[in-house]
């Protein structure tokens, strides 16, 4: 499966140059880019899949049985979502923009769709904001005149904000918690350290003593 850069576009208030990502795409970044669009098209499947088989179980009154996909199986994921998420993970850091970067843009969509899912569900809230970000800047013109992903759009908006400061909080509740418990352990060290120097007095204090009890004793 090939992959082609998308279209580059420069985001406003930019400097020229700023926005122009690195474009050199490496084997690993086209093999990483060719795993996300496999991903993207077993969801397609299986999202497909799933509305028959509950079409299926409406129309009988009752719950039948559905054979998972092969590759959900093997990967250990209970669904076509947490597959794509699984792929995303997996991804290196390094390498992640520019797996997006020559993504095509038919598959922005669903993984729009998915990562609104994803955040609203609180999974790998700081992973998956880097990548949105990153997909609106580089097809932000697209994106705006997709009338389909006005919806996606907005509810990526509101539970976006809302969990980045979730996620602020949480940071910052841990960051009162690390200074408490840094404050905790240098008041600790202080105490060990004063002990420390208390019993090292107290030895040479003893050995003094000795001393001079030995030069008595000779005089």
């Amino acid at each position: 499966m090939g992959v082609t850069a998308a279209p580059f576009l420069q985001v406003a208030g930019e400097k020229e140059g700023e926005a122009a990502l690195a474009g050199k795409k490496t084997i690993e970044t086209v093999k990483a880019t060719e795993r996300i669009m496999e991903a993207v098209e077993l969801h397609r499947e299986e999202s497909s899949k799933v509305e028959e088989h509950e079409e299926l179980c409406r129309a009988s009154g009752k719950e039948l049985p559905r054979k998972m996909h092969p590759i959900l199986q093997a990967s250990g994921s209970r669904t076509s979502s947490d597959y794509v998420l699984d792929v995303i993970r997996k991804v290196r850091s390094s390498e992640l923009e520019e797996s997006l970067l020559v993504l095509p843009f038919s598959y922005v969509p669903d993984l729009l769709t998915l990562f609104r899912d994803y955040i609203q569900r609180s999974q790998d809230v700081e992973l998956i904001c880097r990548c949105l970000f990153f997909l609106l800047r580089i097809h932000f013109g697209e994106i705006t005149s997709n009338h389909m992903l006005l919806g996606v759009m907005e509810d990526l908006k509101s539970c976006t904000i809302s969990r980045v400061m979730e996620s602020r909080d949480v940071m910052g509740v841990n960051m009162a918690a690390l200074q408490y418990l840094k404050r905790e352990i240098e008041a600790k060290e202080e105490v060990l350290f004063f002990t420390d120097a208390t019993d090292r007095f107290e030895e040479k204090r003893r050995k003094r003593k000795k001393r001079e009890k030995m030069v008595l004793t000779l005089v």
